[in-house]
């Protein structure tokens, strides 16, 4: 099998793909924010003091943190704005443009996500690539994900 399909960057596309990829450090970093700014609050309420230290870091931690994560990594998604040729093969995912290539055999890749005009492969290092399916059938992204999770990998549809 081999699919090859070319895209131009789709800032809504990129944004979508940003906040699925990093969903759990934004999840841990406001957890860990909430943690905080409750910790500040029951010593708030306990000793009637206010610790400007734990508020602020609980702030920082639930709001600023998760904005600096998702904004910086679209920008660096955003950034090179040239037209991407992507390959699927038997081989694995390949992506390349006018000032790059970059391909990944399956087992470097951990997971498929299907995401609303996207597959979303997330790498074993963190990382992901995201990948227009725009002009691809639903047989081709079907063909893709049965690829995917025959390699072992975890394949998560869109519902649907």
């Amino acid at each position: 099998m081999q699919i090859q399909l070319t895209a131009a960057p789709d800032p809504a596309l990129i944004a979508a793909a940003v906040r699925r990829g990093l969903r759990r450090p934004v999840l841990l970093a406001r957890c860990a924010g909430w943690a905080g700014l409750l910790s500040a609050a029951f010593l708030l309420l306990t000793t009637g003091d206010l610790n400007p230290v734990l508020l602020a870091a609980g702030a920082l931690l639930a709001v600023g943190v998760p904005l600096i994560l998702l904004n910086s990594n679209a920008r660096r998604q955003m950034r090179t704005g040239h037209v991407t040729t992507y390959e699927i093969s038997d081989g694995g995912v390949a992506s390349a443009d006018e000032e790059s290539r970059h391909s990944y055999a399956w087992p470097a890749i951990r997971s498929v996500d299907e995401l609303p005009g996207q597959l979303l492969f997330g790498l074993v290092d963190a990382r992901f690539l995201p990948v227009p399916t725009a002009g691809l059938t639903t047989a081709q992204v079907n063909q893709i994900l049965s690829l995917a999770s025959d390699r072992g990998l975890h394949v998560h549809r869109r519902a649907g």
